[in-house]
């Protein structure tokens, strides 16, 4: 199933007396792009927090935020007797009066305690069972994008593939035409001519402007493409990507090489729906 890159989750829960909201939103990208945005108190997560991300949301512009509020400012206290010690001992090598000393002192080592807020095992297991939640949920959303850019490449797909038969067909009759014209061309000047070298210089003119192996290349590609789009593996986009690439240069140089107005229109064509499916396929996981 086809994945899109964009996806949004939230959820909100409460753990002890602080109130949480956790919000995901992804963006289409090349590669996997986070920025994650935490309470100073889950700082030391940030690297862990991460790799689930890029597990399970593969690839795309990741924002994550949590949000704490309730009073869980980290509380400080000052380590009586090592700034007593501090003191005691300036004192004697100082003529500084005690509040200049104290500035100083505060500022040293060991002087003041930071007592940071501390969650249990249990209250880490509700937080990352909350996280694993909205990555679900932006999964979820992925998944329902998908299904309609997985509706659309197949319509742009199919469009293609239909209009390459009709190439097909012209393209046959078009040489066969070309043949002829240039034998009627050349009986109508009532000359005479090598008809060998004349069969050699038509052969050689016939497989410059054949398109024969691009028409069978290209077909190939768009049977790929479809392979790919029903693959049970997530992330497709990358190869669909590139898919496209050998699709449009195919395409590309059956309009160089043909001179025939019908199958220039037809050109025209597939490079519109190859440029639809280029837009979609970008914003594929």
């Amino acid at each position: 199933m086809l994945h899109s890159m964009t996806g949004y989750g939230s959820t909100s829960f409460n753990i002890n007396n602080l109130s949480f909201e956790i919000e995901i939103k992804t963006l289409n990208s090349k590669f996997f792009d986070s920025k994650i945005i935490l309470p100073n108190f889950l700082s030391s997560r940030e690297i862990e927090i991460r790799n689930i991300l890029k597990n399970k949301l593969l690839r795309g512009k990741v924002e994550l935020k949590i949000k704490c509020t309730g009073n869980y400012t980290d509380s400080i206290s000052f380590n009586k007797e090592v700034i007593k010690s501090y003191f005691d001992e300036l004192k004697e090598v100082s003529d500084f009066d005690s509040s200049h000393l104290l500035k100083s002192i505060i500022n040293l080592p060991n002087s003041i305690e930071k007592n940071e807020l501390n969650f249990s095992e249990s209250d880490l297991e509700k937080l990352d069972k909350a996280i694993e939640e909205v990555i679900d949920n932006v999964i979820a959303f992925r998944l329902k994008e998908g299904i309609s850019i997985a509706a659309d490449l197949q319509t742009n797909s199919n469009n293609i593939d239909l209009i390459l038969s009709d190439v097909i067909q012209l393209s046959e009759s078009h040489s066969i035409d070309l043949k002829n014209n240039l034998s009627k061309k050349i009986n109508d000047l009532s000359i005479e001519i090598d008809k060998n070298r004349f069969e050699q210089e038509v052969v050689y003119y016939l497989e410059k402007i054949d398109i024969n192996e691009e028409l069978v290349r290209l077909k190939s590609h768009l049977n790929y493409f479809n392979d790919i789009m029903n693959d049970e593996k997530v992330e497709k986009g990358k190869k669909l990507g590139f898919i496209c690439q050998e699709i449009g240069r195919e395409v590309n140089t059956i309009g160089s090489k043909v001179n025939n107005s019908q199958i220039q229109t037809m050109v025209v064509e597939m490079k519109t729906c190859l440029e639809k499916l280029r837009e979609q396929v970008l914003n594929t996981v």
